[in-house]
């Protein structure tokens, strides 16, 4: 609906006219929103369980998670820097989150102590 008023508005301004080659829903522009909301979630929910335990038993994940790029992934806060462009890279770094999520499960639930 936004993007619907913005249009209308560009309309009336003269920024747009009718019959162009511009889209006008919002469909696309929706979908690539998600997934990369999507992205940003999986990370920030890694980093905060990272900062949680690293807060809770510091020596117990020093001892546990030695996973060398965890700082350059989890060192800042989702929102600090920009997900790559490519769909290629961004697939890449979902399956780095899903792997580094799967990884901090298995040392919190696998081991004693």
């Amino acid at each position: 609906m936004i993007f619907d008023a913005l249009l209308a508005r560009l309309r009336e301004l003269g920024l747009v006219g009718a019959g162009g080659r511009q889209r006008t829903d919002s469909t696309h522009v929706l979908g690539r929103i998600r997934d990369l909301n999507r992205l940003e979630l999986a990370g920030e929910s890694v980093r905060a369980a990272l900062e949680a335990l690293a807060a809770a038993h510091p020596d117990w994940l020093a001892q546990r998670i030695c996973v060398p790029d965890w700082t350059g992934r989890y060192g800042t806060p989702m929102t600090a820097w920009r997900p790559p462009a490519s769909q290629a890279k961004q697939d890449e770094l979902a399956i780095a989150y899903a792997r580094d999520g799967y990884a901090l499960l298995e040392a919190v639930y696998g081991a004693p102590g």
